[in-house]
């Protein structure tokens, strides 16, 4: 059987292992528009950081491709894939007779429609390439300004933070990072930061960057301005779709799949931060993975396997801070109870969402054994009825 993969991220080379695991001898080519071979991209903020260089970065080289019977073609954009030929069509060249087709081609870094986003010294985080121009563009600032309070702005100031340099991030909403903490949570994580030297300023919608020849700070719809000598955007990704609508398959949000990861073009499946499944679109890697192996499997034999959803979860570190978001773990119902355990002095909050009895989310800040606990009670569907109170004590 012969292959054709677009992209190289971790959904990618998720389908590279699989389909090597169960179909020895499979012919697989692996198609991106970068120069570098697979590297995980939470690793570009140790890079940028400082922390390790950028041969260190790579996590697979040549020889890994090869090990698993794939042929990775580097600096080859692809622009569609002929759904009746099976033939990948890259800017330069066709590649033909594939038996499938993987689109994997994860998201893109969305900015705002910001006035003078497009002047030197404004940069987005997506690649290595992008890395290495924030890397070398922060040996020389000495005012960074984070444009995001999610995980990505957040981690960036961290980074920033770490080089010496005096760093703000701004923000348009009172929390941050929304996607993965409640208000509470959020809070005591704010205070952990600011500690640590982050300035961090909610409310702050950036209407501007400002500067003639170089950024020299950012104004606020409200008129507020802050210096700064770089810019960073972190407001966000979006599903990359442009092959996928080239190919002609259907997009709304994301690329539409079914419950075989395949797209509406017979043959062609799709995975990763970039697809729609029932209406929902992820961007988080537990669904980058799972969804991976769904299409690799069902790529050799269609219908061998159906994806039934993936309990969203991230455990990850912010800022050197241990953090676990599992499930539901903000509900605006009073069919739902939340069990919470604080101590904003040591940086951790604890937090289970029971329904019925039932641990059904939650978030562990600061607090690794906790996290781990938590994950059990939720993948398990633990009934705490007779426990709830005390849900965190052994942890």
């Amino acid at each position: 059987m012969k292959i054709g993969i677009v992209g190289n991220g971790v959904s990618a080379i998720t389908a590279v292992r699989e389909l090597a695991r169960i179909e020895p001898g499979t012919k697989i080519d692996v198609f991106t528009d970068e120069s570098h071979a697979y590297y995980p991209r939470p690793k570009l903020i140790d890079y940028i950081a400082g922390r390790v260089n950028e041969r260190e970065v790579i996590q697979y080289d040549h020889d890994w491709y090869e090990k698993q019977g794939a042929q990775l073609h580097l600096s080859e954009a692809v622009r569609r894939v002929d759904g009746l030929t099976r033939s990948v069509v890259t800017q330069s060249s066709m590649h033909s007779d594939y038996d499938r087709v993987l689109i994997s081609v994860g998201s893109y870094p969305f900015v705002p429609p910001i006035k003078g986003v497009d002047k030197p010294g404004v940069h987005v985080l997506r690649t290595l390439d992008d890395a290495t121009a924030i890397r070398d563009a922060a040996a020389s600032s000495e005012k960074p300004i984070v444009i995001g309070g999610g995980i990505l702005g957040t981690e960036m100031a961290a980074a920033m933070r770490e080089r010496g340099k005096e760093t703000i991030i701004v923000t348009n909403i009172d929390t941050i990072l929304p996607a993965q903490l409640d208000r509470e949570g959020s809070a005591v994580l704010m205070k952990k930061l600011e500690r640590m030297g982050i300035d961090i300023r909610l409310g702050f919608t950036c209407k501007e960057v400002i500067g003639t020849d170089r950024v020299t700070g950012v104004v606020s719809t409200a008129g507020d301005e802050i210096s700064g000598d770089l810019v960073i955007a972190a407001t966000g990704v979006k599903p990359n779709l442009e092959v996928a609508k080239q190919t002609g398959a259907a997009v709304a949000k994301g690329v539409v799949v079914d419950e075989h990861m395949q797209t509406s073009v017979d043959g062609v499946f799709a995975a990763g931060d970039c697809i729609e499944w029932k209406g929902a679109t992820w961007g988080i890697i537990p669904v980058a993975l799972e969804t991976a192996k769904i299409a690799a499997q069902n790529m050799i034999k269609l219908g061998s396997v159906n994806y039934q959803g993936t309990i969203p979860s991230n455990t990850l570190q912010v800022a050197g801070i241990d953090l676990t978001s599992i499930g539901l773990f903000n509900p605006q119902s009073a069919d739902y109870e939340s069990i919470v355990k604080a101590d904003p002095s040591k940086g951790t909050y604890l937090k289970a969402v029971i329904k019925g009895g039932i641990v059904v989310g939650g978030i562990a800040l600061g607090d690794r054994r906790a996290a781990m606990k938590l994950r059990g009670l939720v993948n398990r569907r633990t009934d705490v009825s007779a426990s709830k109170k005390t849900v965190f004590d052994s942890a």
